[in-house]
């Protein structure tokens, strides 16, 4: 089972409590790939995990971000044992986000 909820965030005002996610910027706000969980460096051809296919919903998450919303960045909120996997995606950490700079 795979979740993936992305949203245009609109236009912030310069009192944003957000500044990271200013100007034309979605944001991943659930990304889950559910099933028994793997070993991080485990691999299980019959189970969901270390597939590749939380890979697939963040270059969709991308795609919708620049083609649907017009963002020029994509945040992610992430916790500190998932920044890894995003900066290997091209993710840098950016106050509490993980940020990608769209082309």
């Amino acid at each position: 089972i795979y979740l993936l909820v992305c949203c245009a965030c609109g236009k912030c005002g310069r009192n944003t409590t957000c500044p990271e996610l200013m100007g034309k910027c979605s944001i991943v706000r659930e990304l889950h790939v559910y099933g028994t969980a793997v070993p991080v460096h485990g691999r299980d051809a019959e189970k969901l995990q270390h597939q590749g296919y939380g890979t697939l919903l963040m270059e969709e998450a991308e795609r919708i971000a620049r083609r649907e919303h017009r963002s020029t960045k994509i945040a992610v909120i992430s916790g500190v044992g998932t920044r890894h996997y995003y900066r290997k995606l091209g993710y840098e950490l950016e106050g509490p986000y993980m940020v990608k700079y769209l082309e």
